[in-house]
């Protein structure tokens, strides 16, 4: 999908965390290999730290993440997809995505569309 923006300003963020019991160590070359595209940068985080600030963000504040509840106790927030304008900015609390889904393979047509948008309002 990223080549269909190949002289837009994009930065695309991947986080692998250990959700499966397979998951013992950090992807692989050839799995790191398989997102080719230069305005990726991938990060391993052992510790869920992304997840755990997520789930929080939005357990403090459901609404403003679109949802009618907080997240159940123990929530991975694992293979995902959030689309951010260009002002987001993350300080105390993630800021609520233009698009938020998943599983990732099934966000493709909604996240182009997200960044679509993105790109038009910046």
């Amino acid at each position: 999908m990223l080549g269909e923006f190949p002289d837009r300003s994009l930065s695309v963020q991947v986080v692998w965390l250990p959700v499966l019991k397979s998951d013992v160590a950090p992807p692989l070359t050839g799995v790191l290999g398989l997102i080719k595209d230069p305005r990726v940068r991938q990060y391993w985080d052992p510790d869920r730290a992304l997840s755990r600030d997520l789930v929080r963000s939005v357990n403090d504040a459901p609404a403003r993440y679109g949802l009618d509840e907080a997240l159940p106790p123990g929530f991975v927030a694992w293979d995902v997809v959030a689309v951010f304008g260009g002002s987001a900015r993350w300080e105390r609390d993630l800021p609520p995505p233009a698009r938020y889904g998943g599983p990732v393979v099934r966000e493709i047509d909604e996240t182009r569309r997200a960044v679509e948008d993105a790109l038009r309002d910046f």
